[in-house]
């Protein structure tokens, strides 16, 4: 491999892991917003910071993406991010 390939490849990996940090920074800030998170029909509340470590443990960077994506466009719309996270509790729980 030669030494261009291989700073190209050094940047793309240092670019992959800011945008991944900078991901889990706005799930971060966003979850901060909501103490708990009820999930419905199940009597279930998961704090914050229990679930924030759950993502980070669990879904891949990949996943993490397509997260950010939603978030970004209920925000746009002015939903609530509350339900997005709701969905996504549900289904780490029926993952486990």
């Amino acid at each position: 491999m030669d030494k261009n390939q291989l700073k190209k490849n050094t940047t793309l990996y240092v670019h992959k892991e800011k945008e991944y940090q900078n991901h889990l920074e706005i799930i971060h800030h966003e979850l901060m917003k909501f103490r708990t998170i009820n999930i419905p029909n199940q009597n279930i509340v998961i704090e914050n910071q229990d679930l924030e470590d759950w993502i980070v443990e669990k879904l891949s960077p990949e996943e993490i993406t397509e997260i950010i994506f939603l978030l970004e466009n209920a925000k746009k719309r002015a939903s609530s991010l509350e339900s997005i996270f709701q969905v996504i509790a549900i289904s780490l729980l029926k993952n486990t």
